[in-house]
């Protein structure tokens, strides 16, 4: 079993700045992420409102953090945590690849996408129905496709996939919420049709996806749905812990520690008033400063 100071579980944007301030204060520690580092920024088009980058891809952005952290000997481990326990004043965190005690675990595992709930849903994910439009928008190229939600993620989509389709429907449950400047490059897209307010209430499909039907009755033909909907945190792996949450966000205080000491949250997992990229790496931040200020 190793022993470190630290396990960051989560090498999103928060996850990953708190890896950078750890190693410069040369605290110990293990960076685990069941997937690619980059976090949201993987599924994330265009981003113009990151300090000091005028404009860049989230895939672009992630890279970027990534090789600071190689620049550092920083080495993301791919492993997936299943549950974490208190020991005394000590932590286990089991892995499917391991078991690693510690001293300290920043959670910042951010959210997983919220889904339609609807028959057919599960059955055509990543064949027709995808939660990243940057990853999978390639494959609609002169198709119709249709974005299922109004904020800045599902109004991005819509932006970038309109350079793609050849038509793009975004289909919005009550206003568009997303940013002015987004709303307004959006009405400059003319292969781009807002119908609001609607709900999808079935998915038509055989083999393939085939469209949709809104709870107005109105039926459209797409070759493939973008859902954007927004995510909620995931902490079946913490759930012995007992931590302190409200709506599935973990409570914290202003250095990012939960309800029991030593565990911090970072990122979307937390309870905040707002969830962007220049928020989790400052939770990131506060939360590695935090330990190192235990030193």
């Amino acid at each position: 079993m190793r022993k470190v100071k630290c396990v960051i579980v989560g090498a999103g944007p928060a996850g990953m700045t708190a890896a950078i301030y750890l190693k410069r204060a040369g605290i110990d520690f293990i960076l685990m992420d069941k997937s690619a580092p980059g976090g949201e920024l993987l599924k994330t088009s265009v981003i113009e409102n990151y300090p000091g980058v005028s404009e860049v891809n989230g895939p672009d952005l992630a890279m970027k953090m990534v090789n600071q952290l190689k620049g550092l000997d920083i080495k993301p481990e791919f492993d997936e945590v299943l549950d974490i326990t208190k020991n005394g004043n000590l932590f286990t965190v089991k892995t499917l690849k391991d078991e690693i005690l510690c001293d300290n675990v920043i959670l910042a595992t951010g959210r997983v996408p919220n889904s339609l709930k609807i028959d057919g849903e599960d059955r055509f994910i990543g064949k027709g129905i995808s939660y990243c439009a940057p990853c999978d928008g390639s494959f609609y190229k002169d198709k119709v496709v249709a974005i299922v939600g109004g904020g800045d993620t599902a109004v991005t989509d819509a932006i970038y996939m309109s350079g793609l389709a050849k038509k793009v429907y975004v289909l919005v449950r009550n206003e568009l919420k997303a940013s002015k400047v987004l709303v307004q490059r959006l009405k400059f897209k003319e292969n781009v049709v807002v119908i609001k307010p609607v709900s999808v209430s079935k998915i038509i499909y055989d083999e393939r996806i085939k469209g949709v039907v809104l709870n107005n009755g109105e039926e459209i033909l797409v070759d493939g749905i973008f859902l954007a909907i927004g995510g909620r945190p995931d902490l079946k792996f913490a759930s012995s812990l007992n931590l302190d949450e409200e709506n599935g966000y973990l409570i914290v205080n202003s250095k990012m520690e939960t309800s029991v000491r030593g565990i911090y949250g970072a990122g979307d997992i937390i309870k905040k008033d707002f969830y962007q990229i220049v928020t989790a790496t400052n939770d990131g931040a506060v939360a590695a400063l935090a330990i190192t200020g235990k030193e």
